[in-house]
């Protein structure tokens, strides 16, 4: 077993952030984050194995990557987290998806696609966010996303299982190529 799948396990049992402190998004003085190699690592080793119980680390890493846009680190390991979230969402999970599109950056906001914002499915997206009370500004600004882009006669939204397929069995042979070189 390699240290990062030691590092993902010892998490999984103990939700301790401290095993995570070197993979924490942290300025290098020269702009740039200081372990994004470390995190993309870490990222690329829970994505060969993951599951519903790896949720927590999910977004812990998806935070640290979105706070990465600050020092120019390549959105593609945000998209695998958001993936990986995705896959396994709650409903709740939406405002975190809706972030990963749109809380760090225009790189992001065209790099991640917008099925992730749609949530299990547009429907039951919308109407939980319409009955979800907690957070009113927020749930109008996903309903107003998510209607604009189906606002759209030409755009054509893959289904969850055909967004899956298609992440699964070409998006991330892309990502994983790509990030070879950071």
């Amino acid at each position: 077993m390699n240290n990062y799948r030691k590092i993902i396990d010892t998490f999984k049992s103990s939700k301790d952030e401290s095993v995570l402190i070197d993979f924490g998004c942290i300025d290098n003085g020269k702009y740039g984050d200081k372990n994004y190699s470390n995190r993309k690592n870490l990222i690329l080793e829970l994505y060969s194995d993951y599951s519903a119980e790896d949720k927590p680390l999910l977004k812990w890493l998806l935070k640290e990557e979105l706070k990465g846009f600050e020092f120019d680190v390549p959105v593609y390991t945000a998209d695998l987290c958001a993936f990986m979230l995705y896959k396994y969402m709650e409903m709740a999970d939406i405002y975190d998806l809706y972030d990963a599109k749109f809380g760090a950056g225009s790189d992001n906001q065209a790099y991640v696609d917008v099925e992730l914002v749609f949530g299990r499915n547009r429907d039951e997206t919308k109407a939980f966010l319409r009955n979800e009370k907690t957070q009113l500004k927020l749930n109008k600004e996903i309903l107003e996303t998510i209607e604009w882009y189906e606002s759209n006669p030409n755009a054509k939204f893959k289904s969850r299982e055909e967004y899956i397929v298609y992440f699964e069995t070409i998006k991330a042979e892309n990502i994983k190529s790509d990030v070879e070189e950071y």
